[in-house]
Order: C-alpha cells, then sequence, then structure tokens
C-alpha cells in the first residue's frame, strides 16, 4: 500500500474548494497550519490561468512561510502535478521540512523552476484564493502580512 503524503500548499491550493476540485473530495485531509521556515513567499511565474503572479517560495534564512498542510492519497498527486505544470517545467516538487502542530515534519510542496527576474503582481482572483485559505486555516496576523506584502511589492490597496 501507497504512504500518504504530506503537501504543504502556500498558494491558490490553500483555498479548499480549489484545492478539492483538482485532487477529489476523498483524496486528501486538511492537516491544517504548518510554517516553512527558511523561506519566503514571492511571486515570480507569470499565469494565463489567474492573468497575473502566482506564488512560490524562495530561501530566506530569516523568513517563513505559513501555509496549509494536507494528507495527500497518493493517487491524487497526478493531478496536483497537472494543475502546477509539472509537465510544463513550470513547477517541480520539491521535499521540505514543515513545523505542524510544534512538530518538525517531512513534506512536499512545489517550487517555480524558471523565476522572473522580477515579482509579477497577483491578480485579484488569485489573492481572493489565498485570503480564502489563510482566512479559513491561517488567522488574521497572516493575513494582514499578506496585505502588507501586496501593498509594498505592488501598490496594491486592501479590500
Amino acid at each position: 500500500m501507497e504512504k500518504d503524503v504530506r503537501y504543504f500548499a502556500y498558494g491558490s491550493c490553500m483555498d479548499e474548494e480549489s484545492f478539492r476540485s483538482t485532487v477529489g473530495e476523498k483524496n486528501y485531509e486538511v492537516l491544517g497550519r504548518a510554517i516553512l521556515p527558511g523561506y519566503r513567499l514571492a511571486f515570480t511565474l507569470w499565469s494565463d490561468k489567474w492573468q497575473g503572479g502566482v506564488a512560490d517560495v524562495i530561501p530566506s534564512p530569516r523568513d517563513q512561510v505559513e501555509g496549509v498542510l494536507y494528507k495527500l492519497h497518493p493517487s491524487a498527486l497526478a493531478a496536483l502535478d497537472r494543475r502546477e505544470g509539472v509537465f510544463l517545467g513550470r513547477y517541480r516538487r520539491m521535499e521540505v521540512d514543515v513545523v505542524w502542530k510544534g512538530e518538525r515534519i517531512r513534506a512536499m510542496t512545489y517550487s517555480v523552476v524558471r523565476k522572473a527576474p522580477g515579482e509579477i503582481a497577483p491578480s485579484p482572483s488569485y489573492r481572493r484564493a489565498i485570503l480564502n485559505g489563510a482566512d479559513r486555516f491561517l488567522g488574521p496576523a497572516y493575513r494582514e502580512k499578506l496585505l502588507r506584502l501586496w501593498r509594498e511589492r505592488f501598490g496594491i490597496p486592501p479590500g
């Protein structure tokens, strides 16, 4: 029997409704908030689907990225890889250590393969997907951090 995969989502996959539409209702379980230390959130890839920049994690020793940890049935990985454009060379899977309920846990996440030289502003619909997940699983402090990041990097007013 194949072992379930721990998957750390930090972008639109934090929105459970969007995630469920990709992997199927019976193929995952939400484990909850997790932290990826030693990385920062960036928007380094243009997405035609979202019409704007999409999320990436970039090594940054003093930073951390919050996200949603899922327990994923291995059969759902192919659909998730398709969503993330693995076969198109957009994202690649990578193993990371996240902190979940005070414990370090090995998980899989995705990272942009060919990062844009400068960050690309995320579209309103993409920001909404991220905020849906943040509101449900991560809490108001991370929501405020996201809004501040978007304002400082892209001049996007809160709202």
